[in-house]
């Protein structure tokens, strides 16, 4: 994504007040998310004839209100064969380029995975999809009878958890493919986001249609129509499915993604924040800094979109998670503006650990150009 003439800009946000506004963001969890929990009132909707399940919450954090999404069409990836002291790993040329951390963006990266350089003269790899490293297959790469696409359940200690897969339809076992965990809104479900329901415009929040191929999908679906992570039970899922794919699945270990909408967004925050170890990046729409969020300084590249006028989880709410994900990254208050509009990179962040903000007309529903954006930004790594 080339930026424009490159015009630099202070940002609003002073870093002074930083711990303040992540406290306030914190602190207005339970009153901007849910009225209901400590009522013990249940909460359940539907949306374009798909019910999520409502039930009673206790962890202060339910409905949001989810809206649409939009996708087109982009290049898919190739893999490659590399050998290193006699052993075979696999690397995944891409689209998309880098962000350096202190200038513009750099160009895509070809199919072989070649080096580019930034107009002020910092290289940054783009081998393997942009990651400036080669694939790290998993276990399941030898699996002799991987899953294919469809509902599935697993326990997690002791409940039953299900989720949605999608898997390529032309699915090579021995490939290494990013796993893109989808996280629904409250008010929806793991089948509205396979589907592509209403107000999305294209399953996965359009990066589905975008990946082309190129990625594994996952969809899972809330105990009770929201994340609440109650007991730490939505992490321990999320762990769970992880470890099964790993074992029954070609994955790249090295690129692992999160992204999600409203209560879906704080969910992908919330492993943002407490997962950084294992997930490359995440890309939460309209979403806030989960309260549960333990303090840490790991950073996770990070790309988040929010509505202007979005009366649910206002884009203050927004920006201060932003913040936070930017201070981990070690980033400045110094922001770049890139070609899309309204769209901006934080600079001198660490090394492969870009921050992208992007704010647009419109109340609480997924970027218009979620789907495009979110994939651009992830096939850097």
């Amino acid at each position: 994504m080339k930026p424009l003439a490159p015009r630099r800009r202070r940002h609003l946000f002073p870093w002074a007040l930083g711990a303040l506004v992540v406290a306030a963001a914190c602190s207005s969890n339970d009153s901007t998310e849910s009225s209901n929990s400590a009522s013990g009132t249940t909460d359940s909707a539907a949306s374009n004839g798909t019910t999520s399940a409502g039930a009673t919450t206790s962890a202060g954090t339910t409905a949001a209100v989810d809206g649409p999404s939009s996708s087109t069409t982009s290049s898919g990836t190739t893999q490659g064969t590399t050998s290193a002291t006699g052993t075979t790993t696999i690397s995944s040329g891409g689209s998309g380029g880098t962000t350096s951390t202190d200038g513009p963006t750099t160009g895509g990266a070809g199919d072989d995975g070649e080096t580019n350089s930034t107009t002020d003269g910092t290289t940054t790899s783009t081998t393997g999809g942009g990651s400036g490293g080669d694939a790290v297959p998993s276990a399941g790469c030898t699996a002799a009878t991987p899953p294919t696409s469809g509902p599935s359940s697993i326990d997690v200690e002791g409940t039953e958890r299900e989720y949605i897969l999608r898997v390529p339809d032309d699915y090579d076992p021995a490939r290494p493919y990013p796993l893109i965990l989808a996280w629904h809104g409250a008010q929806y479900s793991a089948e509205w986001v396979d589907t592509g329901g209403e107000p999305q415009t294209g399953p996965y929040f359009g990066v589905l249609e975008e990946a082309d191929g190129n990625a594994i999908f996952v969809a899972p679906q809330a105990l009770t129509g929201s994340w609440t992570n109650q007991n730490g039970r939505d992490l321990a899922f999320a762990d769970a499915m992880v470890e099964r794919f790993e074992e029954e699945l070609c994955l790249d270990e090295s690129r692992l993604f999160s992204i999600g909408f409203s209560m879906g967004a704080i969910m992908t925050e919330r492993l943002g924040c407490a997962r950084a170890d294992k997930f490359r990046a995440i890309a939460p729409l309209s979403g806030k800094w989960p309260d549960d969020c333990p303090e840490g300084d790991l950073p996770i590249a990070y790309f988040s979109a929010h509505g202007d006028v979005d009366m649910t989880i206002t884009d203050d709410e927004g920006m201060a998670a932003r913040d936070e994900f930017a201070s981990r990254n070690g980033c400045s208050d110094e922001t770049l503006d890139l070609e899309r509009e309204r769209c901006v990179a934080f600079q001198g962040c660490d090394a492969g650990y870009p921050v992208e903000w992007c704010s647009f007309s419109g109340d609480h529903t997924p970027a218009p150009f979620a789907g495009e954006a979110i994939w651009e930004f992830l096939s850097q790594f």
